[in-house]
């Protein structure tokens, strides 16, 4: 009698972890892929039509050729998680790029795919060597999608000179239908 009571405990046992393991596999926060994919280029395009809708770029635009990391974890107290959280974005956004460490991603890595934006663009490595106002630089992070992609979290930042000038900040996107409304995401930073 003992065998079956030790077979049978053996297989609930295992089934319990079996189980366990399928339910943290189906709740797990979704992860940032490791290249820059269509979705992304799109959404990028959707906010810079957005942000450049009424005052667009009037000298030069370039896209610096790599994201830059925005962990809201590591960021200064003007710019943390809480205070994106507060703002109503999910804490799964800002963990996504949390897990991203300290990697950029190339743009160049990743044609045909591009923006597609009604201005003409260079994508660059660093800033241009030209006087403040005369050209845009936008540097974007990966972006953090909701595991049904109607919601994102990125950063993004259009600066104007080396550092000089421009500002940036946090961007918290929705979905509504097939297009994407954009707010803060509660800090900017100016240069």
């Amino acid at each position: 009698m003992k065998r079956p009571v030790l077979v049978l405990a053996t297989t609930s046992a295992v089934l319990a972890i079996f189980l366990g393991i399928l339910l943290l596999i189906r709740t797990r926060t979704p992860h940032i892929p490791s290249t820059i994919g269509e979705e992304e280029y799109e959404l990028y395009s959707d906010w810079a039509i957005s942000h450049f809708s009424k005052n667009p770029p009037q000298g030069k635009f370039y896209l610096l050729s790599r994201t830059f990391k925005f962990n809201p974890f590591e960021q200064p107290s003007g710019c943390s998680h809480t205070m994106i959280e507060n703002t109503g974005v999910p804490r799964s956004l800002t963990r996504q790029l949390r897990d991203l460490g300290d990697a950029e991603y190339l743009f160049k890595d990743n044609p045909p795919v591009r923006l597609r934006i009604p201005w003409k663009y260079a994508l660059i490595d660093s800033s241009p060597d030209l006087p403040p106002g005369t050209f845009d630089l936008l540097a974007f992070s990966r972006i953090a999608f909701s595991r049904d992609h109607q919601q994102a979290l990125f950063a993004v930042s259009d600066a104007c000179a080396a550092g000089d000038c421009g500002s940036g900040g946090a961007v918290y996107a929705h979905k509504d239908g097939e297009k994407w409304t954009f707010k803060s995401a509660g800090c900017l930073w100016m240069y």
